[in-house]
């Protein structure tokens, strides 16, 4: 019993030491997003800049944070931007990384002197990461950007599958990344 014992911790304190050392990831990065029904018509050009910032504290899990810019007014020289902040979990699969993230969303009217956050939503992504250096990564994501978790789920349960269809791509952006990982 007592070697059963012992073997058991000397298991515990390696899991423990190789967690410990597993490496932490720190990304900058840009994410280029695209309306469903853009990239469906063909029509490139109306991307949807942003940024993200991004730091794993193991090999697998992780925070996000973005800022995009999904809408300018040059008349009043206003921008429209969401900011996600996302718990991440990745599956590091040399060279892919598959990963999903999910957390709140925040919509604001931004103009040269004010800061006007004035909607709460949610937000949905999953993608994978080619790690083409070890200090450079570019991926394919989808986002879905849900402001009335309620009535989404509603609409799924209550619908046909051409209409859960249609829901899933009125909410969902399509994005291209490309990020600078500091390990």
């Amino acid at each position: 019993m007592k070697k059963k014992t012992m073997v058991l911790a000397v298991c515990i304190a390696l899991m423990t030491l190789g967690t410990l050392s597993a490496a932490s990831t720190l990304a900058i990065g840009a994410v280029n997003y695209y309306d469903f029904y853009d990239l469906e018509s063909g029509n490139v050009s109306e991307y949807i800049p942003g940024l993200r910032l991004e730091y794993f504290f193991d090999d697998n899990f992780g925070l996000s944070a973005d800022s995009i810019m999904i809408g300018e007014n040059e008349l009043d020289d206003s921008k429209e931007m969401v900011y996600i902040l996302d718990v991440v979990a990745r599956l590091p699969l040399d060279p892919l990384e598959p990963y999903i993230g999910i957390g709140p969303t925040y919509r604001s009217s931004e103009s040269r002197h004010d800061l006007d956050i004035n909607q709460i939503a949610y937000n949905v992504r999953f993608g994978v990461d080619f790690v083409a250096l070890d200090w450079f990564s570019f991926g394919l994501e989808s986002n879905f950007l849900v402001e009335d978790v309620p009535e989404f789920f509603d609409t799924l349960v209550h619908s046909s599958k051409t209409e859960i269809v249609e829901a899933v791509r009125d909410y969902s952006l399509i994005g291209l990344t490309g990020k600078i990982r500091f390990n």
